[in-house]
């Protein structure tokens, strides 16, 4: 209902008489869209159903901007879980509004060279193609954990001074922390942020609580700075970000004995404090082209500002196992996280796509970082109204020094056909495998067939 207040809001101010001037009319962008993915084994259940109304609006009254992004969406099936929900259509039919950005932009601001934008907006960085290791200060949006690089908007402060036609100066203020969204339904686990445990508590009763910073200036404001330049046929950046974690870790333990009756065996149950930490980002990146192969790279220099040590609470008398006092959960240690890629567009038409990736957006840490290849081969067929991807997907190894026990492989071909101006309808499958830890293993039993339209005005 917010959303729907605020939207009706950004109308009213696109439509005040002063902005109605007929060279500057009320522009409407959109897509209607639907996916479904319906598993490959057992009774083969749905796993998602999303319909979505993508809408974009933007007012432009030089030197003025206004934009807005909105999703209206169904997603999900029905949530009900007693008679009394029958009389609730939100848990019936779940509705969702989500305001992605909304936004004023004025050009030249005091300054000829200084624009300045506020309100909540997308701040993308970096250049590579969906994972962007130098793009961190917008939350990760996971809620789709296939939907590789979707973010959150952020409410914010975004100056950009252009030093000259070929560089420019950016600024970001977010005075509030906002958390990542966690992935929906049936892949809630497959991201998960519990505290790493030992074997013996695999099966231990789990709970947790979030805490977070305190809402004030000091504690919640994230700050980003990036210069950006052209040379030699290349663009390139440098930046440097200071903000939380959008992804919590374990600051705390409990772990205890609860006992059902007098007679029965204890079972453990483990309760777990996670908190945001701070890091300084140090970040640089470049595309290109060699010829007709166009490239990109981009890295990031994690320093936690602080390290995160996980003290473990055990019970006063003796477990019958051992668990250390403490674990150390982050070091105050730098990591880098960086990504290179490279793509071709072959004489017949064939799109390729190959990038190489150290460490995915939950991983932090030197130990923890793994390797990942993604690849995407595209080609045009029948006069452009059938698109193919006959190889589209990832191979990731979370060991290097066993990489076959430890590896995992992410496979989703799909066909397209595009013969309707703004249509877009495609029917492919997710596949999953491997050995080990790694994140693709968790999606195992969710091989998937996908259905999905995209409609655009």
């Amino acid at each position: 209902m917010k959303a729907l207040i605020y939207l009706g809001a950004l109308l009213t101010l696109a439509g005040q008489p002063a902005l109605l001037a007929q060279s500057n009319p009320l522009i409407f962008r959109g897509r209607v869209e639907t996916d479904n993915r319906l598993l490959l084994r057992g009774e083969n259940e749905w796993v998602w159903n999303e319909n979505r109304l993508d809408l974009g609006i933007e007012k432009r009254a030089n030197p003025l901007r206004i934009y807005g992004n909105i999703w209206l969406r169904h997603l999900g099936p029905s949530i009900v879980e007693s008679s009394a929900d029958l009389q609730d259509k939100g848990r019936i039919n779940p509705i969702d509004a989500d305001i992605r950005e909304l936004y004023a932009e004025v050009y030249g601001f005091v300054f000829d060279e200084l624009d300045l934008r506020i309100g909540r907006q997308r701040i993308a960085w970096g250049t590579a193609d969906m994972f962007n290791p130098t793009d961190n200060l917008n939350p990760f949006d996971l809620e789709d954990i296939l939907d590789f690089g979707r973010r959150m908007g952020s409410d914010a402060i975004d100056l950009q001074w252009h030093l000259s036609h070929q560089s420019s100066l950016q600024l970001v203020y977010i005075p509030r922390f906002q958390p990542a969204s966690m992935p929906l339904g049936r892949f809630s686990d497959v991201l998960s942020v519990r505290a790493a445990l030992p074997e013996v508590l695999a099966q231990a009763k789990y709970s947790d609580e979030i805490i977070l910073p305190n809402n004030s200036l000091s504690r919640a404001s994230s700050l980003g700075m990036r210069w950006r330049g052209f040379a030699l046929n290349t663009d390139f950046s440098l930046s440097y970000t200071y903000s939380r974690d959008p992804l919590p870790l374990p600051a705390k333990v409990s772990i205890d004995i609860i006992y059902e009756s007098d007679m029965a065996a204890g079972r453990p149950a483990v309760h777990a404090t996670l908190i945001y930490p701070r890091h300084h980002i140090f970040g640089a990146d470049l595309s290109g082209a060699i010829k007709r192969v166009g490239v990109w790279a981009e890295a990031a220099l994690f320093l936690p500002e602080s390290e995160i040590v996980a003290q473990v609470e055990l019970p006063p008398h003796q477990l019958p196992f051992p668990v250390q006092g403490e674990e150390v959960v982050l070091k105050k240690q730098t990591y880098l996280k960086f990504i290179a890629g490279a793509d071709y567009t072959t004489t017949g038409g064939s799109y390729i796509n190959m990038q190489y990736l150290r460490g995915f957006i939950h991983e932090r840490g030197r130990e923890q970082l793994a390797d990942y290849i993604f690849f995407q081969l595209n080609r045009h067929l029948f006069q452009n109204r059938l698109l193919i991807k006959p190889l589209s997907g990832g191979v990731s190894v979370s060991d290097r020094n066993s990489p076959f026990r430890n590896y995992s492989v992410f496979y989703a071909p799909e066909v397209s056909y595009l013969g309707v101006d703004n249509l877009d309808i495609g029917i492919g499958v997710y596949l999953f495998g491997g050995k080990g830890d790694g994140i693709f293993n968790n999606l195992k039993e969710m091989n998937m067939l996908r259905l999905r339209l995209t409609a655009s005005f």
